[in-house]
């Protein structure tokens, strides 16, 4: 089921929340989306490929970049 993230603003159009959504297609999760806008903008984005894979088991393998505290 596609993944959809319903980006909701508030009065300035400033982000105000982030809704994430499973819909089956476009016209659920446009009319799920519009449910949630309570009279504000909602941006409404359909999620079409991860980016990142972060496997947390490989994470102590990895060097990791300290800053000195001062």
């Amino acid at each position: 089921m596609p993944h959809y993230r319903a980006f909701l603003l508030d009065k300035h159009g400033q982000l105000g929340s982030v809704v994430n959504l499973h819909c089956p297609d476009d016209a659920s999760a446009t009319e799920r989306a519009g449910r949630l806008a309570d009279g504000h903008e909602v941006q409404l984005w359909r999620l079409v490929a991860e980016l990142k894979f972060d496997d947390p088991q490989q994470r102590h393998k990895r060097r990791s970049f300290r800053a000195p505290m001062h």
